[in-house]
């Protein structure tokens, strides 16, 4: 069985929380032919070596005393190192303990392959590695890592290092594979296209098929109104959940058997609450926090309508390519959503999803209101975001990284 290195700057704690690499360690086409070590931050109160999702996971500290960590986790590390001194401090730290971290690991563990997820500073770190230890180098970039890159003065040193030292460049969406190569010079660009894929993330269809009665979850959650809209997301600026809450405001003008129900924690939390109360809306939105995974279908199933609001944030980030999206689409939800480079390579407007302008709460209502009003639309809507969901199952995406896993590894 082939062994391989996964190096990443996010990885769930605990079992209650659902990443794209946890779904793709926990995948049984994975597990069956791969055996995977995780090298990830260490956080406050953490092992720092432990089995979970099937891996063998391994911790790297980067400050002393641990609690002062502040570069990995929360908001994420973009939000992180914008927002705190600290984090910014910590950066160099950061780089040099993963990069020695994934050295030793793979030398004691006899690797086949590296996988690096984020090309800053993952991605770097695994290039480093594949050019001293000789092992092979897939690089996966997924989102806001591409923007923190091109801010960087040593961008166009960077991204020609990782590319010569990596088999494959795996990318979660087409518009930010474009958006790296647009940092290099045309002939490079060209060149770099041929070990580019774009392999999106997935969902396991299987786990949303389950059966459950609406009304019964309802009165389950202490949820009671005819409509329910939902939100489902980390609680930081480039989610744009505060135009939601916005647009949501007029649609209770018209509408008072509807509640908005938030899923999701972040640093933005107490910032949206206090923007729920001086709406008025205390009595129609409920925040429930960080919900396991186990049981998010429930609020899907709930859920009449699923609003994606993201937008490009201050800093200049947007996202990839959210998995709420898939969700909703695998569980036919009527979707809004901005219009945003990721979500608009899913979602093509009237036909399985509305799409919208970013930061426009008055066009978030008019599409709520006319959802709520349009049976036959948001039927039509549900309809089609099921027929779209195929492409994004788990087995199919997880065959696919395995094909580049075992063909980055052929002795």
């Amino acid at each position: 069985m082939k062994k391989g290195l996964i190096i990443t700057s996010n990885f769930p704690e605990n079992r209650t929380i659902s990443s794209f690499l946890s779904r793709l360690l926990s995948n049984k086409i994975i597990q069956k032919n791969v055996e995977l070590f995780v090298l990830a931050p260490h956080a406050h109160r953490s092992l720092f070596t432990e089995e979970l999702y099937g891996t063998h996971v391994f911790r790297f500290p980067y400050f002393y005393p641990f609690k002062f960590q502040k570069l990995a986790y929360g908001g994420g590390m973009p939000y992180n190192f914008k927002n705190s001194i600290v984090a910014k401090v910590q950066t160099p730290i950061f780089f040099i303990c993963e990069l020695i971290s994934a050295i030793l690991l793979a030398k004691k563990e006899k690797v086949s392959f590296i996988n690096s997820h984020w090309l800053f500073p993952q991605g770097l770190v695994g290039a480093i590695c594949s050019k001293i230890l000789g092992i092979p180098h897939i690089a996966s970039i997924h989102s806001s890592e591409i923007t923190f890159l091109g801010k960087l003065p040593l961008k166009n040193t960077i991204i020609p290092f990782v590319f010569a030292n990596s088999v494959y460049v795996l990318s979660a969406s087409s518009h930010r594979a474009s958006e790296l190569l647009s940092y290099t010079s045309s002939e490079f660009a060209e060149k770099a296209k041929d070990k580019i894929h774009v392999v999106p993330m997935g969902v396991d269809i299987s786990r949303f098929s389950c059966i459950k009665d609406k009304d019964f979850l309802k009165s389950k959650y202490g949820l009671k109104p005819k409509f329910i809209v939902l939100f489902v997301g980390r609680l930081v600026e480039v989610k744009g959940c505060e135009y939601l809450i916005q647009g949501f405001r007029t649609v209770i003008d018209s509408f008072k058997d509807i509640q908005l129900v938030i899923v999701g924690e972040g640093p933005l939390e107490n910032t949206l609450k206090e923007k729920v109360r001086v709406l008025g809306l205390e009595e129609y939105v409920v925040f429930e926090g960080l919900v396991e995974n186990s049981y998010i279908i429930d609020y899907y199933i709930m859920a009449d309508i699923v609003v994606i609001p993201s937008i490009v944030d201050s800093f200049g980030f947007q996202e990839g390519f959210p998995v709420v999206v898939m969700e909703s689409l695998v569980v036919g939800k009527a979707i809004i959503s901005t219009k945003t480079k990721g979500i608009m390579e899913a979602i093509q407007d009237r036909y399985n999803g509305i799409l919208v302008d970013q930061k426009d709460a008055e066009q978030i209502s008019s599409a709520l209101m006319e959802l709520l009003t349009d049976d036959s639309l948001r039927e039509k809507i549900s309809t089609n975001a099921l027929e779209s969901r195929k492409k994004y199952d788990w087995d199919i995406i997880a065959n696919e990284y395995l094909r580049v896993m075992e063909g980055a590894s052929i002795d």
